[in-house]
């Protein structure tokens, strides 16, 4: 028998193994309590919830409701029972002496590690899945009951930021300025200035006053077709006072047609937010034909006396978004990362399980997860002065350190996009599928499974 052949036997054997150990701890879950328990708490949060937490009566409210409490209420049960029901599977087994019969059997420590984790997968997939689906049935009822249009219902959209220099490149700007004129901060590194500013950039308002008018440009990595929806997106800050007297003419303009503008009147600002859509036929063009930039104005036409100034994050506040595929498809991408979150989760539990007692391992996976919690908030308020502190100097390190090992794994905040009709990026989908979703679980197996040959020894010793 050739070689190839030969591993493909091995790993066919393999996988057959992996397979009944998964099989097995499946229908050990299915004999027990917590599947029930976990299907009745996430009952309660997926139809209880959407009717005690009520909305603003209006689309987005009850959007709201369901994609971002619902959804983000049952995916942090899951990650919480996940993590627990990992620590548990071979701490029990090891406390009560059953896992010294799988080490008679030829099933090797990689292949066990794997069926437990795998057997956490499907149960987490189903449970998931179910979530999703109930949560999209409310939302077909919420349409088919209150008749929302076309401009009401839950989209895909792709977003569009103006164009606009880097913040690292903004940020040596003034640097560059700030040195010129002998202002820079007393005591700080170039490298600890520079990340201070660019961290502004991305955060700073800019101020419209009443006369003033602002323009962005925007560049469609996807060009727009015929008879499709631009959608213009503005938010702002301003005094609450003094919100209703502020109005303004926003104006969207193709750059391919510049002859050709919609104007759009606007003296509504009680929601802190503008959005409007418009027909791409209104800037003349036909069938087949693309456009691919846009400039974007707003002018303030308040009274200079009595109406304030408009602020905006040009960086984050204002936005074009174009059609990006359909509500289901967003909705299966943010599965895919919820999902490959809780791959993690299991991954990690069932690595302190084969370390420690299944009390021990529950709190250390929780405090490390408040840990990962905390410590990337941490690093978002600590200044210098807090780093120089000496009480204060060993927490800012300790959630740096964190921040540092746990930020990719943290990062993807699918239901933020969906809530918003924002399509989510294929790059978070990727990330999270590579990262959370194969590379920490197979460090996790390597060291699950290389503890549990010492502590499998050390007990039948």
């Amino acid at each position: 028998m050739s070689k190839p052949a030969q591993c493909v036997m091995k790993l066919g054997v393999c996988a057959r193994r992996i397979a009944g150990v998964a099989l097995l701890a499946l229908r050990a879950a299915l004999r027990t309590r917590t599947v029930a328990a976990l299907l009745t708490m996430l009952a309660a949060g997926v139809v209880v919830l959407p009717l005690a937490v009520k909305g603003d009566g209006t689309p987005e409210g009850d959007l709201q409701i369901l994609l971002s409490y619902t959804l983000g209420f049952s995916f942090a049960m899951l990650c919480l029972s996940t993590m627990w029901s990992a620590c548990a599977l071979f701490a029990a087994e090891i406390d009560s002496a059953l896992l010294q019969l799988s080490a008679v059997k030829p099933v090797r420590t990689t292949e066990l590690w794997l069926g437990k984790w795998c057997a956490l997968l499907i149960l987490d997939a189903v449970l998931l899945l179910v979530v999703y689906g109930a949560v999209y049935a409310q939302v077909q009822w919420r349409i088919y009951r209150s008749g929302w249009g076309v401009l009401e219902r839950p989209a895909c959209r792709y977003v569009a930021r103006p164009v606009l220099p880097p913040p690292d490149v903004e940020a040596r700007e003034v640097y560059a300025e700030l040195r010129k004129r002998e202002a820079l901060p007393q005591g700080m590194s170039e490298r600890a200035v520079l990340s201070v500013l660019e961290e502004r950039a991305v955060d700073k308002y800019d101020v419209i006053n009443p006369g003033g008018t602002a323009v962005w440009r925007f560049a469609l990595k996807r060009p727009v077709g015929y008879a499709r929806l631009v959608t213009v997106r503005v938010k702002f800050d301003t005094e609450f006072s003094t919100r209703e007297h502020v109005t303004g003419v926003c104006r969207l303009r193709s750059l391919e047609r510049p002859d050709a503008f919609v104007d759009v009147e606007l003296n509504d600002f009680t929601l802190n937010e503008i959005e409007f859509a418009v027909d791409t036929r209104a800037f003349g063009i036909g069938d087949g034909d693309k456009l691919r930039s846009f400039e974007l104005s707003f002018h303030h036409t308040g009274d200079q006396k009595s109406a304030s100034g408009i602020m905006l994050r040009f960086r984050q506040d204002v936005a074009l978004l174009t059609p990006g595929g359909t509500f289901e498809a967003n909705m299966l991408r943010s599965a895919v990362v919820h999902g490959s979150v809780l791959a993690a989760l299991a991954a990690f539990g069932l690595t302190l399980s084969a370390c420690f007692t299944f009390p021990v391992a529950a709190f250390a996976a929780t405090v490390l997860l408040l840990l990962a919690v905390v410590g990337n908030s941490v690093v978002q308020v600590a200044s210098a002065d807090d780093s120089r502190n000496v009480f204060h100097r060993v927490g800012v390190w300790v959630s740096r350190g964190v921040h540092v090992v746990t930020s990719r794994a943290m990062r993807a905040e699918p239901l933020t996009a969906l809530t918003h009709g924002e399509r989510i990026a294929s790059r978070s989908v990727e990330e999270g599928l590579l990262w959370n979703g194969l590379a920490l679980p197979l460090i996790f197996a390597a060291a699950g499974a290389w503890i549990l040959r010492r502590r499998e020894l050390a007990d039948a010793s």
